[in-house]
């Protein structure tokens, strides 16, 4: 009768593991935000390991751009996913979930499902598709283990809650479960790791050296910041199970062994270059520590806050903790990854959702959960004719810290807005210091409005809506740039402009409205300035059309808001036209505001100091070579005329800081026949005053011919020193065949 009895118990527990892996399989499978961006190439990588057997990606037609070293790597253009090594096209990223993803790759081939396309080429589409699959599945998965760590030592309904908060309530919905970053793979495998030092501690099963060594091997090589554990528990082992460490260390060194190989062969070196140590500089270490814990955009406790209940009642129970060992390991290897994470420089992880870089620790989060909660109840066990108060209102805040925890992160799956956010109103890395700014934090960008921006582009320039320096004059409204004309989102987009002095102005503008016959047929645009009403259109054409309209001065501020209404916004999903869930009413050709100052009356010459980077959208210009020769001599100066418009909505100024930092000059490259960088730097010539936004000016560059004889093309690009070439951001190089004899 026992053993039918343990049967029963043990049938339980799979149908509830097997219950939450479906509820977490099907909620990471409806939620609308992919955000992949790091894991781009993974199963590339995969199909070349089955294919072709090589880590090298070039054969399937990844775009090979100019080769660009970026002080640690070779990175294929501004694809900084993408390194080159000889002649080779490696993925940046470790290689360890290409690896571990082969098997499922392979079957996806079986039914017609890869990345490669018939042609050799490499689809996105389907990698973002496989990807969101594969990576719900992992942890679905994750979220069955946490379950059955839990039962170790835990009731069902306990283990139930802390597997699905495990899952639900951490980056494992908002981020990896979206697609294949490296910490998918990492954590499902600390996650067995977990497990095992939970059985062991608690039911006596046994801890396989060699099984332990391999899995976290293989935590490493799909990320080394997992070199943390793998040293904790190293230790831990070696104190603890020190008979079992020698099979274990050998194991590991094996491994390792294996690893360096890899490396050496592939790349010529010990360890691929994203495994340096030098990656970790501390420059911004005292801002990083905080903001992975309370940042507005990346910290800890604002996505995770359920860990701040975690803490207290390991504090609060911590004369019931049964294992203390456990404890102290995963305390330490939370402390050390918080650290490490805080050493690089990109500490809040780029375009992400909340605190990615902060992923690896959720297992030892569930740990921790798992060995509080067995505290509390034990002394809930003792104490059991006491009143009930303060227990229950001791887990009504832990139940809607938890609560919050599963929004906040259900917010990061559902919403695409958090996805804008890290680009508008300026992209994270060129502003970090968004990151902590109350007023608009991450987690609310799809329930507010942005702020306005701080300064308002100027006006007297045509802003194509087509290019990326339309964005300083979008407000919100506006989906990304692409094709030649940008759609409105939603009932209600902003165009902002500045004026210096105030009179009448004309607005110009193409565009063409949404209408599908039978299905929308016509579309109602309130047009208002800065909030009074100009004119109300009623479309039912859906032909393009330019529309013009005086601007009264009565009306006009320095800053304005140029707004249009859209009440009969609709998604083409709800007229069943396709899976866009976008709510589209009026697509934007290009928009005009023609003052005064664009007719004739020049500005005074400005010669302002730049501060910082110039704005996304500030890099637009364009060139006119009026004097180009056709042929030079080897190491033959010339001066060229170059004459260069600002098409961006910023303002350029003249001069940088006291060390030549932030100056934006013209500059000029060599390429050689093959399209190959030969001299990057050739000459410089800086701006005579401020540029406005449509405005040109005309330059005097001095070029030198290479000392090389053969057929060259000189590249013009302006330059912001110290932060980047144009070409590199937004507006192509002017190129120009010249004949070196």
């Amino acid at each position: 009768m026992n053993w039918r009895r343990k049967l029963h118990q043990h049938k339980r527990d799979l149908l509830t593991g097997f219950v939450i892996f479906v509820v977490g399989f099907a909620v990471f499978l409806c939620s609308p935000v992919r955000p992949i961006s790091d894991s781009i190439y993974t199963f590339v990588v995969s199909e070349s390991l089955l294919k072709h057997g090589s880590f090298a990606i070039d054969q399937f037609g990844v775009p090979r751009l100019e080769p660009r070293y970026n002080g640690s790597y070779v990175e294929n253009g501004r694809i900084n996913e993408l390194e080159w090594v000889g002649n080779r096209l490696y993925y940046f990223l470790p290689p360890g979930s290409s690896v571990l993803s082969l098997p499922y790759v392979a079957l996806m081939d079986l039914f017609g499902l890869s990345v490669i396309n018939k042609d050799g080429s490499y689809n996105l589409g389907k990698e973002i598709q496989l990807q969101l699959i594969f990576s719900a599945f992992l942890m679905a998965l994750l979220g069955s283990i946490f379950y059955f760590t839990g039962r170790l030592v835990l009731p069902a309904l306990w283990s139930v809650i802390i597997a699905l908060g495990g899952i639900l309530a951490t980056q494992v919905w908002s981020t990896l479960s979206g697609s294949m970053w490296s910490d998918t793979w990492g954590i499902l495998l600390v996650g067995l790791v977990v497990w095992m030092l939970l059985a062991e501690a608690s039911a006596g099963i046994r801890l396989r050296p060699v099984l332990v060594a391999t899995v976290l091997a293989w935590t490493y090589f799909v990320r080394p910041t997992n070199a943390i554990p793998i040293l904790a528990i190293s230790v831990y082992i070696l104190l603890y199970h020190r008979r079992l460490f020698a099979l274990y260390a050998i194991t590991g060194l094996i491994w390792l062994a294996l690893f360096v190989f890899y490396s050496w062969y592939n790349f010529g070196k010990m360890l691929p270059n994203y495994y340096r140590a030098g990656r970790l500089t501390f420059e911004h270490f005292g801002e990083a520590l905080a903001g992975n814990l309370i940042s507005p955009a990346r910290g800890l406790f604002v996505y995770v806050p359920v860990t701040l209940f975690v803490f207290y009642l390991l504090a609060r129970y911590r004369r019931k903790i049964v294992w203390p060992r456990l404890v102290v390991l995963s305390l330490s290897i939370f402390a050390v990854h918080w650290i490490a994470t805080s050493g690089f420089s990109h500490w809040y992880g780029g375009g992400s959702y909340g605190p990615r870089l902060m992923s690896g620790v959720v297992p030892w989060l569930v740990l921790l959960a798992i060995i509080a909660v067995q505290a509390m109840l034990k002394q809930r066990e003792e104490l059991k004719n006491r009143p009930l108060g303060f227990w229950r209102l001791q887990n009504v805040v832990g139940g809607f810290l938890l609560l919050v925890s599963s929004c906040m992160n259900g917010i990061g799956a559902t919403m695409p807005a958090i996805i804008t956010w890290n680009n508008k109103p300026v992209r994270i890395d060129r502003d970090p210091s968004r990151l902590w700014d109350w007023r608009y934090p991450q987690f609310l960008a799809g329930f507010l409005r942005p702020p306005p921006p701080k300064v308002f582009p100027p006006a007297d320039v045509r802003i194509d809506f087509s290019r990326k320096s339309a964005d300083l004059y979008l407000w919100y409204g506006w989906s990304e740039n692409g094709g030649e004309y940008r759609w409105s989102e939603g009932d209600q987009a902003t165009v902002v402009f500045g004026l210096d002095n105030i009179a009448d102005v004309q607005l110009l503008i193409k565009f063409t409205p949404f209408i599908v016959g039978g299905k929308a047929n016509e579309q109602r645009i309130s047009i208002k300035l800065n909030g009074q009403l100009l004119e109300t259109l009623t479309l039912k054409d859906p032909s393009p059309r330019e529309y013009s309209r005086t601007l009264p001065k009565e009306l006009l501020q320095q800053n304005n808001v140029l707004t249009f209404e859209l009440p009969d916004a609709v998604s083409p999903k709800e007229l069943n036209l396709n899976d866009d869930e976008r709510k589209l009413a009026l697509g934007v050709y290009w928009l005009d505001i023609k003052t005064q100052g664009q007719s004739g009356v020049q500005d005074a010459p400005k010669h302002t100091e730049a501060t910082g980077p110039l704005p996304d959208g500030g890099y637009a210009v364009e060139f006119e070579a009026l004097n180009p020769p056709q042929v030079l001599a080897t190491g033959e100066s010339l001066d060229l005329r170059v004459k260069v418009k600002n098409v961006s909505g910023a303002i350029w100024p003249a001069m940088g800081d006291s060390s030549g930092k932030y100056q934006i000059r013209l500059g000029n490259h060599w390429a050689d026949s093959n399209e190959r960088t030969v001299i990057l730097n050739d000459g410089r010539t800086a701006l005579p005053n401020d540029l406005r936004p449509g405005r040109e000016v005309e330059l005097l560059l001095r070029i030198t011919a290479p000392q090389t004889p053969g057929e060259y093309t000189l590249e013009l690009d302006m330059v912001q020193e110290r932060v980047t070439w144009f070409a590199d951001e937004e507006s192509p190089a002017a190129r120009v065949k010249i004949a070196v004899r």
